[in-house]
């Protein structure tokens, strides 16, 4: 077992590696250009069912074997074409002023790592959107929440000499199509970028007689159901060969495909540049067309080499300027993010264009089961507008800091105390609901000034106390933020107290200064499902920052983006006072990682905390956490 956890650890490392890349190439460079003509030989070829390419110099015929191969002298080309997008699938391809979609993609991938084997592979991917259905786990039984429309990432890796790997089969289903899950469509990896739009749906990967599913509701907005799961996802991955996610990275990492944008494809010459430490020398020979589902695009032969560190490479390929991947590429890469450069050979076997992107047909997966590409429908967009309100407070801004006094109407209040109404439930578990109080006061412990910051749980029929004594000079360091957040951890693992005390329906606990300890050291802990609520909302660490912090930094309340949808909500009355609200509803991924966090947040202008916010987290192999929390009352001191 510990095996099997390792190889999925490893794999998923490098699946974020690639993913945590984010941008193709490197920075820009110098660059140096000789411009000199260079002959080529004429031909013309069939690649394969999907694929035609030609190319001319002079007018020849030539015949062998049954194949006619004809050329004809080339026009002078007055046309400059740059390769301006490498790597993108998510904008356009122009063809005669049209554009158009890349909808599907079949190539083959020959690979060696580490002067190793060569291995081949050859890839499948398709995009489009799909009816699905989404199902919850309730309580342990599979629950079918109905069927959504959704956009899909249906791909296949099958290994073409190694009768060792089985063929692996994967759809990807995101809430929307958005660039950031296209990010690696084009690449001969899982679509694992989509992960990193936090709007999962659905996962379905077959790896022969394995199969993982995971459905997570919450991308959907039904933030209290908890995702459903079969099988292991690290059964699933584990006949994943790692060394083609490292030879990839290389690939897609290089600063050479960098040196390549913005220059003129079509004019034949040579040139250096350099980028991301590495000088580069290209040589460009402009040869006739390849042609794709009935389109025709111009290609260049292109040759590189550079060194770095000592080792020399070279390279060399074929690429369509118009065109956002290479139609084929031999060589060696490697670089200042590649210690043990890769070796790979990349033909372009097919490419399918629409001007939309249409539907995939999903019935779930088998070892044997195939989908196809249907009738190409238009996708829904949904638009939202927001009020536009001319002058409103930034209180909300403050982030749970309420140690200075707050002005709303014109008149400034301390915060002394706030209560929530919560609840939350972890799959597993039961449903649980909870009121809890927190606030401070000024007291006297051992003739000393103090002020004593409390939280009052009333929790499954039971009541707890927590209590903080601190003295005058450290209060901010929990006003700031931990005091006011509807939890205990944080404020009870607080810096700087005197005393802490917590009392419980039968057990009790003291912990001074000095770290002497009386009673029950459990008491107050409850359950490990409390436990978990609280690791989610931890201040500053956890979840907390997507629930309300990230809202802080990316969303003003007059306009969509960033990923956040802002719309106007209820007016609510707190503390005698009505107050309008704003609802953010957001999607993203816990720290950098797979988690999928889902969610809305509502916020008061004139508030440092928010009014209500419900939230999901859920992870694929790993279960899911929905929290939700409701502000019902806030005592105010005028100042």
């Amino acid at each position: 077992m510990q095996t099997k956890s390792l190889s999925l650890f490893i794999v998923l490392i490098l699946l974020l590696s690639i993913a945590a890349a984010g941008c193709i190439g490197g920075e820009g460079g110098g660059t140096t250009s000789s411009q000199s003509p260079e002959g080529s030989q004429a031909s013309s070829s069939s690649t394969g069912s999907g694929a035609t390419t030609s190319s001319s110099s002079e007018h020849t015929t030539t015949e062998s074997s049954g194949i006619t191969e004809t050329t004809a002298p080339s026009e002078t080309n007055t046309e400059h074409a740059s390769w301006t997008n490498p790597w993108d699938a998510h904008n356009p391809v122009k063809v005669n002023e049209r554009d158009y979609y890349i909808t599907s993609l079949r190539y083959t991938l020959s690979i060696s790592y580490n002067n190793g084997p060569k291995q081949s592979f050859e890839i499948r991917k398709e995009r489009g959107y799909a009816q699905i259905h989404v199902y919850a786990d309730n309580n342990g039984q599979k629950e079918d929440l109905g069927t959504f429309q959704v956009f899909a990432y249906h791909g296949k890796i099958a290994p073409l000499d190694n009768t060792s790997l089985y063929t692996l089969e994967y759809w990807i289903f995101v809430k929307e199509q958005t660039e950031e899950a296209d990010l690696y469509f084009l690449a001969p990896v899982l679509d694992f970028s989509a992960m990193y739009s936090g709007k999962v749906v659905a996962v379905d990967i077959v790896n022969g007689p394995y199969r993982y599913f995971w459905s997570n509701p919450a991308a959907l907005g039904m933030y209290d159901k908890m995702p459903y799961q079969e099988g292991d996802l690290s059964d699933a991955l584990s006949d994943i060969d790692p060394t083609m996610y490292s030879v990839w990275m290389g690939v897609i990492g290089s600063s050479l495909w960098t040196g390549l944008e913005e220059h003129d494809l079509l004019t034949p010459g040579q040139y250096d540049w350099s980028g991301m430490g590495v000088s580069y020398h290209y040589k460009i020979t402009p040869n006739g067309e390849v042609t794709f589902d009935d389109k025709s695009f111009r290609v260049a032969d292109v040759e590189w080499s550079y060194s770095f560190m000592g080792v020399s490479a070279s390279g060399k390929g074929k690429i369509a300027p118009a065109l956002p991947i290479p139609v084929e590429f031999e060589g060696t890469f490697g670089g200042p993010a590649v210690e043990i450069p890769g070796w790979a050979r990349f033909k372009l076997e097919d490419l399918k264009l629409s001007e939309s992107i249409g539907s995939l047909s999903y019935e779930g997966l088998t070892p044997t089961e195939t989908q196809t590409q249907s009738e190409s429908q238009s996708p829904t967009q949904t638009t939202t507008t927001t009020s536009q309100v001319q002058t409103l407070s930034d209180n909300w801004q403050l982030a749970w800091d309420a140690s200075k006094p707050i002005t709303i109407n014109g008149k400034d209040y301390i915060v002394k105390e706030v209560t929530f109404d919560a609840d939350y439930h972890v799959s597993g578990g039961s449903h649980v609901r909870m009121l809890i109080r927190k606030g401070y006061h000024e007291t006297k412990l051992n003739g000393e000034d103090v002020y004593a910051l409390y939280a009052i749980l009333k929790i499954g029929g039971e009541t707890y106390n927590y209590t903080v004594y601190v003295e005058p000079s450290y209060l901010s360091e929990y006003t700031s933020g931990i005091l006011w957040v509807p939890t205990v951890y944080d404020m009870i693992n607080g810096p700087d107290f005197v005393k802490l005390e917590i009392t419980g329906p039968s057990c009790h606990y003291v912990m001074d200064e000095q770290g002497n300890i009386e009673g029950d050291s459990g008491c107050g802990y409850i359950s490990d499902d409390f436990q978990q609520y609280n690791m989610i909302l931890s201040y500053p660490t956890g979840f907390y920052g997507g629930i309300y912090g990230d809202v802080l930094t990316y969303v003003t309340l007059t306009s969509n983006g960033q990923g956040y949808t802002v719309e106007p909500g209820d007016d609510v009355s707190i503390a005698g006072m009505d107050f309008k609200t704003y609802k953010i509803i957001w999607n993203g991924v816990v720290q950098g990682g797979l988690a999928q966090a889902n969610g809305g947040t509502i916020v008061a202008p004139e508030l440092p905390f928010p009014v209500e916010v419900t939230a999901s987290v859920s992870m694929p192999g790993m279960g899911g956490w929905y929290i939700h929390m409701k502000l019902t009352d806030i005592e105010l001191e005028v100042q």
